[in-house]
């Protein structure tokens, strides 16, 4: 019998960077016990999100850490796990979701003092429909760290089922919730 607290996952940008930052020592004991038995699943959109973090990152630097971004960028790139794609499937699933809840459901992130244009609000909901797609089409539970977008997901989803033949619902789980 499957234990559903090991997966496999398929984890959200906010997870990865969550279990790279977390202290809490039971979400380390997890997350070691989870890399044992499981290679890391995350979106192509993953990818996309965190070299593109990494490269505005970079652009903005003064040059004495430029080289320390480029080293965190190249190490990132070579500790991926498993990247599932966006294939014809998960964009067919990612624009229903997309039309289904058109508009991002939170306010504005702030970081470093400077609240997300609008354009990065948009970029970023848009992000999260189609790493909910993969998800989706891949059977997976998504592990999450960002609940006020993938629930409004969800709820879409559940609320139109019939917009979603072949996948199953939207399974999401949050970081904190998994080492409890």
């Amino acid at each position: 019998m499957s234990d559903s607290r090991w997966g496999p996952f398929l984890f959200d940008t906010s997870a990865e960077s969550w279990f790279a930052r977390t202290d809490d020592p039971r979400a380390l004991k997890w997350w070691r016990a989870y890399l044992g038995r499981n290679a890391v699943s995350i979106s192509a959109v993953t990818v996309l999100e965190r070299v593109r973090g990494y490269a505005r990152l970079w652009r903005t630097a003064d040059s004495g850490r430029r080289e320390l971004i480029e080293s965190a960028r190249v190490a990132y790139l070579q500790s991926v796990g498993k990247v599932l794609p966006i294939d014809a499937a998960t964009a067919l699933v990612a624009g229903e979701i997309l039309a289904l809840v058109a508009e991002p459901p939170t306010p504005p992130k702030r970081s470093h003092r400077v609240a997300e244009s609008r354009s990065e609000r948009l970029a970023r909901w848009r992000f999260d429909g189609i790493i909910a797609a993969t998800a989706m089409v891949a059977g997976m539970t998504l592990i999450h760290n960002n609940p006020g977008d993938f629930e409004a997901i969800r709820g879409g989803v559940e609320r139109n089922p019939e917009r979603f033949p072949g996948v199953g619902p939207l399974n999401l789980m949050r970081c904190g919730a998994i080492v409890v």
